[in-house]
């Protein structure tokens, strides 16, 4: 199964990036490839979560997340039709100053006759450029 995993300091307070993280249904206003995100229950540290990407093609899921609050976001799926398994985390460090190190680590199995461009694009190439807009978002957050 492909896996990938990327670090990125943030220059933003653990609570803040933590809270960016977690408001799943504004990831639309940032993350130019999510097209749409219902969150479809909520308790006090686990939401499921359905998601839209376009990315070549549509792909919808639902992911279970289990939130650790302020240190991590861990997630396994629940239902999706183009995929066999997407689990993942964020983990979140305190670098004390104002400053957080993320570090998104991601595992993705597509089903079926999915393009390998897909399963590239979305576990390799935008991973970088998603932390980037996360780091941005938490930054400009006050």
């Amino acid at each position: 199964m492909p896996k990938a995993e990327e670090q990125v300091v943030i220059q933003a307070p653990i609570d803040r990036v933590f809270d960016v993280i977690t408001d799943y249904e504004r990831y639309p206003e940032f993350l130019p490839d999510m097209r749409q995100v219902q969150v479809l229950s909520k308790t006090d540290d686990v939401a499921i979560v359905s998601f839209e990407l376009e990315i070549i093609m549509r792909i919808g899921y639902t992911l279970r997340l289990v939130e650790d609050r302020p240190t991590a976001v861990r997630w396994t799926l629940e239902k999706a039709k183009m995929m066999a398994a997407n689990v993942g985390a964020w983990r979140l460090e305190d670098l004390g100053d104002g400053k957080t190190r993320a570090t998104y680590g991601l595992e993705l199995k597509l089903k079926g006759l999915i393009p390998k461009s897909v399963s590239t694009r979305l576990i390799g190439t935008t991973l970088p450029e998603t932390l980037a807009r996360f780091k941005a978002r938490a930054e400009s957050k006050s």
